[in-house]
């Protein structure tokens, strides 16, 4: 044994032809058969097809591609995790461009949100900051106090102008039955009007022993049992024929239409003439001669149902030159309107 080279003796040409050489007794025919020459140049170690078929044999195909759990297995120093991944198929080489990530959140939606979020902001400021109710005003009111109609109507200093339903304010104001509605106007940014009317008493009778106060369409706005509480500047109506609903907040009931239409058009027009405080009672028990009795002592005779406008008139007119000749009593006859007739 060689002392400078440590028993060992590089192989000899001869060798390479099947001759066995020095301690080559044992080796396999791959390893006598190994290049001792200098390494080969622009070679694929993995290409060993003529001198070792055994161990392409156990070599996997996707060697050269990097595939397979060896090269997905994690921690391997050997795997290209550069950006640009090449793939190497046959005799070409493939250059992968990483593709260029996606947006999380397109434009588009970014856009529609801060639309959105725009829109919600506006009509936050608009709803609670500019169209907001600040004052309410009521017109039409004479002896109810514009505060407690107000709090009936529902509205609230703070509430949406322009979110007010008018039919949902009519139908609380109506439940009061006193109060009936006539419209409700809006001026921006802030002021609501509501305009009302009053149900005004203007007769009352006497029924089952009961004092009921009506307006002119037969509500009944109040009752009292006491016989002393008679409202001396209202009608009294004697002759009613009452049917049913004597009960605060209800029309009564007649039983003969005929009375019914009389009393309609009785006190809608003794309003417009204005000269229900001249009257003190109406008798309409015999619908074909109704009688009134004036506040100052006269009796009026109005025949029937027709020409109630054109009769109270004529009484009218009659009475006030009846004073001023100093009649203070006496019947005026005005069913016929060409000649009315006055009996001291």
């Amino acid at each position: 044994m060689d002392g400078h080279n440590g028993g060992y003796r590089p192989r000899t040409a001869g060798e390479r032809n099947n001759t066995p050489g020095n301690g080559d007794n044992n080796v396999r025919d791959w390893q006598r058969n190994t290049w001792f020459g200098p390494a080969p140049v622009n070679t694929n170690p993995f290409e060993e097809p003529e001198d070792a078929p055994e161990l392409k044999e156990s070599r996997s195909e996707n060697v050269n591609e990097r595939r397979g759990d060896f090269w997905n297995a994690p921690g391997q120093t050997g795997q290209d995790t550069s950006p640009l991944q090449s793939q190497q198929t046959g005799t070409g080489v493939h250059v992968r461009i990483p593709e260029k990530k996606t947006e999380r959140r397109p434009r588009r939606f970014r856009t529609a949100v801060i639309l959105l979020l725009f829109l919600i902001v506006t009509f936050l400021i608009l709803r609670y900051g500019v169209y907001s109710v600040k004052e309410i005003r009521v017109i039409g009111n004479n002896a109810i106090p514009a505060e407690e109609i107000i709090r009936t109507s529902g509205i609230r200093q703070g509430d949406s102008i322009i979110m007010l339903d008018e039919n949902t304010v009519r139908s609380r104001i109506q439940s009061d039955y006193r109060l009936r509605f006539t419209y409700m106007a809006r001026e921006l940014p802030g002021t609501v009007i509501l305009s009302i009317r009053e149900r005004e008493p203007c007769c009352w009778i006497s029924y089952c022993g009961i004092l009921y106060v009506m307006d002119k369409n037969r509500m009944i706005l109040y009752e009292s049992e006491d016989p002393n509480s008679k409202p001396s500047e209202l009608v009294e109506i004697k002759g009613l024929e009452v049917r049913s609903n004597t009960v605060v907040g209800q029309f009564v009931t007649l039983g003969n239409e005929a009375q019914q239409s009389i009393f309609k058009d009785l006190f809608q027009e003794m309003k417009v003439l204005k000269c229900t405080d001249r009257i003190a009672d109406a008798d309409i028990s015999n619908t074909s001669s109704i009688l009134l009795t004036t506040r100052d002592g006269f009796t009026v005779s109005m025949g029937d149902r027709t020409n109630i406008h054109a009769k109270l008139r004529s009484m009218l007119a009659v009475q006030d030159k009846l004073k001023e000749m100093g009649y203070t009593s006496g019947t005026i006859n005005v069913s016929n309107l060409e000649e009315p007739l006055y009996y001291p």
